[in-house]
Parts: C-alpha cells; sequence; structure tokens
C-alpha cells in the first residue's frame, strides 16, 4: 500500500507537455482529441502543431481549446517537435519533465500515460517509453511493441503476421526503439541528443532517435500494459506526404531512403561497405519482386531511394559527425536488438507459408479459428458428459472412419499401389526411351545454353524448352536431377490422382465421384504404360491436362475469364507444348479454328474493309483467343518454328526411341508397346465415349474426346526417325490421356446427374447400361492395379541398366583428343548403331541429336555388308577411333570387320568386342603441306593450340556456319573439305583458337526468356499499393 502511495505521490511529481503533430487528419483527430482528455492521468499541457492542413484540422483544434503552432506543410515532423519544445519554459527539476509525442491518427487508451509513467518512475535509466501499439480498426490486431531495423533496412517489429492481443506483450521490455506515436521521452535528454535528426523528416526517425539514445547510454523501454491505437495513414497513403523530401509525394521512396541512412548515419565505420551491400541488393531484389507483382512505381522507389543518398552524400556524412558528440557505449550494445539472420528467414518462410495456404482455408476455418472453444467444443469432455456410456470399440473402426473420407482413401490406395508398383525402380533410372540422367542440374543447364552440342557427329540444333524446366525443377532436390527424376516417376500417379481429383470437385462432382475419377486417371493404360518405358513428356502432359481443364472451364465464355487466368493457362499449356510438340501441334490446330470460327460469325464472313476487320480484331474475346493460340507457340521458340519447316519429323516424345502399339491399341486407349498392359486389360473410356455421345448435356465434350482420338489414331499410323534413330510410330499418347481426361469427367457428371432418376424409373435399359458400365469400371481398375503390382513392376525402366561403353574407352573419351565411337547393336535380323563421345546418352541429349551425315552413314552400312574399303578412313576423318559391338556379337559380323582393312581388333571386353580404326583423327587436327596429321588438344567446343608451319586445320564435327578460328587473333575464313567438315587453311604460323559463335543461340534463349518471364508477370496476381488496401486489412 505504501509503495503504492509513493508511485502516486511520484506521478503527480511528473511534468508532461502533450505535442500533437497534425497534417490533414480531421478523419481521426476528434477521436484522438476525446481520448487525450479522458486520460487517468491527464498531461500538464497540450500543444498542437499543424504542418499546413487544409482539412479543417486547426479548427477543430480551436474548437477543442487547443493551442496550435502553424507551419508550412513541408516541414518535417521532427521540426514540429521541435517548434514545440521551442516554446516551453523551463522548470526547476529536469528530471521529471517529460515529452508526450502524439500523431494526428494515433488515440491512446485512457491508462495509457499512466502505465508509461509507472513504468519510468521505476526505472530512473530509462529515457524513452513507448506503449503496445494495436490497429485502428481491428483493435485486437498488434502493430508494434518496440521496433528494431534489419541489417537491409526492414522495419523489425518481431510479430507474427496478423497477430493478435491476448497479453502475451503486456511485459515492460527494452527493446532498440519505439514509435513516435505516443512516444514518452524526457525533455532533457531529447535536448541532449538533438530532436530528431533534420535530415530524417518522417518515417524512420523513431528508430535513430532510440540508437543514439541507447548509445549515449539511456534506456528504452516498451510498455506492454499501455495501449494506443493507430490508423498508420501516411505509410498506408491515406493522405499525402508533403515533407520536403517526399520527392513525388511517395512515401515508400522516402521510408527506404531514411532506412539507408539510419543505417548508415549510425553503423561502425568498418562495417559501413557490408552494410551497403547489403542495402544495395536488397533495393535491387524487392524491385524485381514488386516488378512481378507488377507495381513498377514501388520498384524504382526502391532503386531512387538508394540513389538519393548516393547523390547527397552531405547529409549523411554531418550526421555521422554530429553522432560522435553523443556515443558514449560501444556499438555493440545494439547488436541485442537487431534481429538475427536466422529468424529473419524463419519470419519470412512463415509469412511466405500463411500466404499460399490462406487462400485454401475455408470462411469456417477461419471463423472456427478465432473463436473462444469450450471444452466440449475441443473434444475434451462432452457436452451430455453425464449421459456418456461404455461403448465397445468395434473392429475395423479406422477403416470404416477411413472409408467415409474418400480422397484420402483414394490417397492411401495409391500411395500403397506407388510403393508396390515402383519397388524396382529405387534409385537411379534409366531404360526404355529415358537416358542416362546427368549428376548436377547445372550440366542441364550449360546443355540448354549451348550452342554445340558434343553428341554424335555434334550437332547445332537448340535445346528443347523442357530440359532447361528440368534443370530447374532440379532445384526441389538440391539440384540433382537423378533424385528428382526418380521421385517424379514414384510420385506420378499420387500426383495425377490428386490433379484429378481437385479437377473432380471443381466440376461439381461428389467426394466419392471425384475419388474414383482420381484412381480410374491416374492408373489408366496410357498413365502406366508411360511410366513403364520412361516417358516424361507423357506424364508432364497428363499431370497439366486437369490444371488446363480447371483454368478453362469458363472457356466458351472468354469474357469471363481474367487475363491474368488466361496467361495462366497459356503458361501452363506452353510448359505441356514443351514435352510434347504433337501436343503443341494439336493446340495451335484447335485454337486456330476456333479464333477463325468466332472471327466468321462475329463478322459474317464479309469484313472486308480494314476498319470493319480492325473492329472484329480489337474485341477482347478475339485478343484472348489470340493469346490463347500465339504465346504457347511463342514459349517454345525456336523449337516450335520446326512444327512449320518438319512437322512429322518433330512430332516425338523426349528421349529414345521406342516401338509403339498399333491403330487398334490406340482405339481402346492402350498406346502399346513393350511394358504396356496388355490390351485384353481393356480400359473403359471407350464405353465412356460412347455414353457422352448419347447424353446431350456431355456431347460437346465426346465429340472434342472423339476428336482427339482419332488424331491419336491418325498419328499412330505415321513412322518418324525419332531423335536421329530408328523410325517408329508416332507416339499419340499426349492426346490420349487428354481425350481420357475428358471422358473420365463427362461419364462421372452424367452419371451423378442419371443415378437420382434411375430411382424414380421403371427398370430399362438405362438400369442395364449404368450396371455394366460401373462394372467395367471396377472389373478395369482392379485388373490394372493388380498387374501394376505383379507383372507392370518389372518394367524397362530400371536401376540396374549397365553403361554400354566399355570404361577404358569412356577413360579416353576425356582426353584432349577426345575420341569417338561407333557403338554396333545387332537385335534379330536389324542392325543398328550410333555415334557416342564415350558416354551412353544422357537426358536431352537425343532430343538435340543431327541426322548422322549421308558419307559417315554409307561408309557404315558398306562395313556392315563387307564392301567398306573406305569405311575406316572415312570413320578416322570423323574422329571416331573405336568400333564397339555390343554382346551378343553376331559372329558373322565380326568376321566381316575382321576381314575389311582398317581396323585392328583390340580385344573382347567383358560387354562386347573392340576394334580400333586405323590411322584415326583427333577432333581436332593439324594437317601440314605434306600431308601429316597432328592432334591439337581440345575440350567439349574449343580449341588452343600452335601451329608451327602452314597447313589447315580440320575439326571433326558436323559442319556448321558457327565455326571460327582466329589465327593470331584474326579470323581465317570457314571452309570444307572432301569429306564435308569444317576446315580452315592456315597461311601462316602461329597461335590458333577454334571455337563455336554461341550468338544466334543467346539471342533466341533471350527472346525466349523474354517471353516466359513476360506470361509469368502477367499470370502473376497483380500487387496492390497501399493506398489500395483497405484499411482493416492494415490496421
Amino acid at each position: 500500500m505504501a509503495e503504492k502511495q509513493s508511485t502516486r505521490s511520484q506521478l503527480k511529481d511528473q511534468h508532461v507537455t502533450t505535442i500533437l503533430v497534425t497534417h490533414n487528419g480531421v478523419t481521426w483527430l476528434s477521436e484522438v482529441v476525446a481520448s487525450l482528455s479522458s486520460q487517468k492521468h491527464l498531461p500538464d499541457q497540450i500543444i498542437a502543431v499543424d504542418n499546413g492542413s487544409t482539412d479543417g484540422s486547426v479548427k477543430l483544434l480551436n474548437n477543442a481549446g487547443i493551442s496550435v503552432i502553424k507551419q508550412s506543410k513541408s516541414a518535417g515532423f521532427g521540426s514540429a517537435v521541435a517548434a514545440a519544445v521551442s516554446r516551453l519554459p523551463e522548470i526547476e527539476n529536469k528530471d521529471t519533465e517529460w515529452l508526450w509525442i502524439i500523431h494526428d491518427d494515433c488515440a491512446p487508451d485512457k491508462f495509457a500515460l499512466a502505465k508509461l509513467l509507472e513504468a519510468v518512475i521505476d526505472r530512473p535509466q530509462v529515457a524513452i517509453a513507448g506503449p503496445k501499439i494495436l490497429g485502428w480498426y481491428d483493435r485486437k490486431h498488434i502493430l508494434e511493441a518496440g521496433i528494431s531495423i534489419t541489417e537491409n533496412g526492414n522495419r523489425w517489429s518481431g510479430l507474427e503476421d496478423r497477430e493478435h492481443d491476448q497479453g502475451q506483450h503486456d511485459e515492460v521490455k527494452n527493446v532498440l526503439a519505439v514509435s513516435t506515436a505516443g512516444m514518452l521521452i524526457k525533455r532533457q535528454v531529447f535536448q541532449e541528443l538533438g530532436g530528431f535528426d533534420p535530415s530524417l523528416e518522417l518515417f524512420r526517425d523513431d528508430v535513430d532517435l532510440g540508437w543514439r539514445a541507447n548509445i549515449a547510454g539511456h534506456s528504452v523501454i516498451c510498455v506492454g500494459e499501455a495501449i494506443l491505437y493507430h490508423a498508420q495513414a501516411s505509410s498506408s497513403e491515406r493522405r499525402s506526404v508533403d515533407v520536403k523530401d517526399a520527392i513525388l509525394h511517395r512515401p515508400l521512396l522516402l521510408d527506404r531512403r531514411n532506412a539507408a541512412f539510419v543505417l548508415l548515419a549510425n553503423s561502425s565505420w568498418w562495417i559501413l561497405p557490408w552494410v551497403a551491400l547489403q542495402l544495395l541488393l536488397t533495393s535491387i531484389g524487392k524491385s524485381i519482386i514488386y516488378l512481378l507483382a507488377k507495381l513498377p512505381g514501388y520498384a524504382a522507389d526502391e532503386i531512387a531511394a538508394i540513389g538519393l543518398l548516393i547523390f547527397k552524400p552531405a547529409d549523411l556524412i554531418k550526421s555521422r559527425r554530429y553522432r560522435k558528440k553523443n556515443r558514449v557505449l560501444s556499438a555493440r550494445v545494439i547488436k541485442q536488438f537487431i534481429p538475427s539472420r536466422g529468424v529473419q528467414i524463419r519470419a519470412s518462410l512463415e509469412r511466405i507459408a500463411e500466404t499460399i495456404t490462406k487462400p485454401f482455408k475455408s470462411v469456417n476455418d477461419k471463423q472456427r479459428s478465432s473463436e473462444i472453444k469450450s471444452y466440449s467444443d475441443i473434444g475434451v469432455i462432452d457436452e451430455n458428459f453425464d449421459e456418456i456410456q461404455y461403448l465397445e470399440v468395434k473392429s475395423f473402426s479406422k477403416i470404416r472412419a477411413l472409408a467415409k473420407q474418400p480422397f484420402l482413401f483414394g490417397l492411401l490406395v495409391m500411395t500403397i499401389f506407388s510403393i508396390f508398383y515402383s519397388r524396382n525402380r529405387f534409385g537411379s533410372l534409366s531404360g526404355g526411351v529415358l537416358p542416362v540422367s546427368p549428376d548436377s542440374a547445372m550440366e542441364l543447364l550449360s546443355e540448354y545454353i549451348s550452342s554445340w552440342h558434343s553428341v554424335g557427329l555434334g550437332s547445332s540444333t537448340a535445346t528443347p524448352l523442357w530440359v532447361l524446366i528440368l534443370a530447374i525443377a532440379s532445384i526441389l532436390t538440391g539440384g540433382n536431377p537423378q533424385i528428382f527424376i526418380y521421385l517424379f516417376f514414384f510420385f506420378a500417379p499420387i500426383t495425377l490422382y490428386i490433379l484429378t481429383y481437385r479437377a473432380g470437385r471443381k466440376y461439381s462432382l461428389t467426394n466419392y465421384s471425384a475419388t474414383f475419377a482420381g484412381i480410374i486417371y491416374a492408373i489408366s493404360p496410357a498413365v502406366l504404360t508411360s511410366i513403364n518405358q520412361g516417358r516424361i513428356g507423357t506424364l508432364v502432359v497428363a499431370m497439366l491436362v486437369p490444371i488446363l481443364f480447371i483454368t478453362l472451364d469458363n472457356y466458351h465464355k472468354l469474357e469471363a475469364i481474367t487475363w491474368r487466368r488466361l496467361y495462366f493457362t497459356t503458361f501452363i499449356a506452353g510448359i505441356a507444348a514443351a514435352f510434347s510438340p504433337l501436343f503443341l501441334l494439336v493446340w495451335l490446330g484447335y485454337h486456330l479454328y476456333l479464333l477463325v470460327d468466332y472471327y466468321f460469325s462475329n463478322s459474317g464472313g464479309r469484313a472486308l474493309k480494314i476498319s470493319e476487320i480492325s473492329k472484329v480484331i480489337s474485341q477482347g474475346e478475339f485478343k484472348k483467343r489470340s493469346a490463347l493460340l500465339i504465346t504457347p507457340f511463342l514459349i517454345n521458340i525456336p523449337g516450335s518454328f520446326s512444327l512449320f519447316s518438319a512437322p512429322f519429323s518433330k512430332l516425338f516424345e523426349p528421349g529414345l526411341s521406342l516401338p509403339s502399339g498399333d491403330q487398334f491399341s490406340i482405339l481402346v486407349f492402350n498406346p502399346g508397346g513393350p511394358s504396356a498392359p496388355s490390351v485384353y486389360f481393356i480400359a473403359p473410356f471407350l464405353l465412356y465415349l460412347l455414353i457422352c455421345l448419347f447424353t446431350k448435356e456431355q456431347r460437346r465434350y465426346a465429340a472434342l474426346a472423339l476428336v482427339l482420338l482419332m488424331l491419336s489414331i491418325t498419328a499412330s499410323s505415321f513412322y518418324v526417325s525419332a531423335n536421329n534413330l530408328q523410325a517408329q510410330r508416332i507416339w499419340s499418347a499426349p492426346l490420349l490421356v487428354t481425350s481420357q481426361f475428358i471422358l473420365i469427367m463427362s461419364t462421372l457428371l452424367a452419371g451423378e446427374k442419371l443415378i437420382p432418376r434411375l430411382k424414380n424409373m421403371n427398370f430399362g435399359y438405362r438400369h442395364l447400361v449404368s450396371a455394366f458400365t460401373v462394372l467395367a469400371t471396377v472389373f478395369s481398375t482392379v485388373s490394372l492395379i493388380g498387374w501394376g503390382i505383379t507383372v507392370g513392376a518389372s518394367s524397362l525402366v530400371t536401376t540396374d541398366n549397365k553403361q554400354v561403353i566399355p570404361a577404358f574407352i569412356s577413360d579416353l573419351a576425356t582426353t584432349n583428343q577426345k575420341p569417338k565411337t561407333l557403338v554396333i547393336s545387332k537385335n534379330q535380323d536389324q542392325v543398328k548403331y550410333f555415334i557416342s563421345r564415350g558416354n551412353d546418352l544422357r537426358i536431352g541429349e537425343p532430343d538435340i541429336s543431327s541426322q548422322t551425315d549421308e558419307i559417315v552413314h554409307k561408309s557404315i552400312v558398306d562395313l556392315f555388308n563387307g564392301v567398306g574399303v573406305n569405311s575406316s578412313q572415312i570413320l578416322g576423318f570423323f574422329g571416331i577411333q573405336y568400333v564397339f559391338m555390343k554382346d551378343e556379337a553376331d559372329p558373322a559380323l565380326v568376321r566381316t570387320i575382321d576381314g575389311i582393312g582398317g581396323f585392328t581388333r583390340s580385344s573382347a571386353a567383358k560387354g562386347g568386342v573392340i576394334w580400333k580404326v586405323n590411322n584415326s583423327h583427333a577432333r581436332v587436327t593439324f594437317q601440314n603441306q605434306k600431308g601429316q596429321f597432328f592432334p591439337i588438344n581440345s575440350d567439349e567446343v574449343s580449341a588452343t593450340g600452335f601451329v608451327s608451319t602452314p597447313g589447315r586445320v580440320i575439326i571433326a564435327e558436323k559442319f556448321d556456319e558457327s565455326w571460327r578460328l582466329l589465327l593470331n587473333g584474326k579470323p581465317v575464313k570457314l571452309e570444307k573439305n572432301e569429306y564435308g567438315l569444317p576446315t580452315f587453311t592456315i597461311s601462316q604460323p602461329g597461335e590458333i583458337l577454334i571455337s563455336h559463335d554461341g550468338t544466334a543461340r543467346r539471342g533466341w534463349i533471350s527472346l525466349q526468356l523474354i517471353v516466359i518471364i513476360s506470361v509469368i508477370i502477367l499470370a502473376l496476381p497483380s500487387g496492390r499499393r497501399r493506398k489500395e488496401v483497405p484499411l482493416e486489412e492494415i490496421v
């Protein structure tokens, strides 16, 4: 009791002057004035300083009996406080004189001043105290409970996003600084520190003052029981910022400039370079993020803020000199208040996670989370506790409960299926059409960027976009494509199930129907065949098809689709097209047809004048249909141009060549080929097609599915030499998976509408058809699941595929001569070959290999036929130094090669037979005028060396106009020799430098990335300027 009386007595001794700074804040000012007059401990006087208000603020203050000091609108906040302090008379006891600074948009709680004074009375070392600040509209939302600053200039409160006040910050704690809104500061200390820095007219002046107070040996505290409500009108752009340094009245620009100023003015000199670098990198990073959010003004603010300090260093130098006068303690005392990098990263990740998960939270979930729950609500006791009776736990109760959650039940089924189905595919995968994966994503990235590829006889073919996508996706697995490919195939059925379920729910299917749709789609023959054969392209298309149909559910009402959603759709379609040129070709054809149809239907087919044509094409729907047509094509340039120059020769999937099924197999929705389910496992999709064709509501979708099926059958009738390998049927499974997805959704939608009607109908053919469809679906699904976990688990894609090339040849391929090897294999009556650079083909390499030169192909055929007298000479000129025949080696072919001159059998290796090509050349060879050949050291593309005499340099690579040679720094003309190899005539001795000019490739990459980044930016949600955000969401 005595302590309380002593505190009350000391409270009466404290002299408090409230300084109210106003600037066009009449919206909040009346409540602010009322809150000041209702304080339980009233301030001794109130002085208002108005900075050029034009909204009636001065009149309101005069009516309230508050004296007003008037300043211009360009005066800063610190200037206003200094003007009020200069008017105050001196008092005898300076230790008890306080300044209470109030904004015109902050209202203190009635106990705020009393709580602040009680805290400082008990702590004589305290010079500055501040309240806990809550939102003006949401008065449970904590805005600040003390503030700090991060190393890159961000304002730091240490609070969670939208944290609500539940008394968790009611303690008194030491902080770096408190907000000027409600700041209580000793007048003597304020004057000793020189007040607010004149260079900080608004924003961050509070952090700077708190920093200087701590360095001067004073304490700064936040009093959690003192509460103030703040509207943050200036920072939220609810009013104009008119201070002198606010260029173009932009608060973010001023805030970022002042944040950098505070750090550079107060940091120790020896860390200034590191601070400056962090500020610069942070500004660049934030500006990029703002550009992605379509806020170019904010992006410019970030860069301009740093520019203002660079071009006006005088204020910064002056401020650093002034701070030395009051520095008592080491700058290390501040370190305890600066958040660590780990804390910042964790907070950022939590905000990102909250942003991502927020859209998936239902309104009910959000409401429930904010409600106070009783014991019965959270399940500790039942509401009818006295009436609870003992219930015997039934067997399989958990399984029954799981069955009531169809999505989770289906997820469990697909997970168990994937485990058994993938039991032979644990590890680094290859086989089928899937080549060997590289060790690092950087190898894929290098392959994408490179203008010349050391595969086969060499190739300058542009690397397809999907290689870059795979490299970027490998970041999820630490940059290891092998792990990513393994996880991709393992989770493929599960992913397809989830995506199809989500699409089904979007199409208003019930939980059970959506679950069945996901399972049927995920274990369809086309999907299982693609997994077993290693067809990444088809699986990616199968995963993206549900997303495309979700985004285009209102396609025939394009006016209802926003541009952002439209560009997201085109981006997804562009990715699908990158993995499947056949998908791109059909996409272009389909949308071109719709675009032309729209044009003629809206012009009546009679728009011949330019004005009439422009009227049609200027319509919003025409533009959107054009974007759907063109954007996926542009995303895949320059590869997409090949669809016009050689459409059929480019309609192959990523990877190696492999046989596929015939037209009948395609008709029953089974792409066929090795390791595919037998056609006896008939999927129900053909039955679905017939049902939908006879259902009026689904006939339009059924017609689209039928067209896709017919196109798939037609495409499979053509043979193409895929990726410079043996000609095979066009793989048309991407069209099959699209067709079957449409049929699954359409059939289940029709079924859900039909079932209620069947209950009220007499027994008839509809009942029989429905029953037969259900039985066929169940039988097919169970059969395919059984096949997958038994026979289907032994697929072409495995982890135990051995390297084809013998180890010693692989080692030789790493030498400076870079030898090539002709690899031969014979299956039945077919002899196959490919040219290796010492390793098996890796992912992406088959897709960029070029056609073997005719002269080389003929020499190899002649070698097989035993008439290749010049075969060794031709192969040797192309840098092929070894011939390797894989086991089982054909004895007759072995004898044929042995009998032809120019080949010397080196050994009978474990994996086959090896011959050395006599007089073979290195990758880069110098031939002097006497006809002698000398190897020149080279890497995969370029080469350097010294030639001592005139002659010619021969590159054992495919001829390409981009080969360059510099002799003593001067370019030499490119020529062709008698074998069609790139050759340069050397006229004098000197240093040579060989390279491949990648200017064109870099140009295409730049253009492609510009298109992709532009589409991504257009697809991202637009950010909102602060003034566009409702205040309820901020405060």
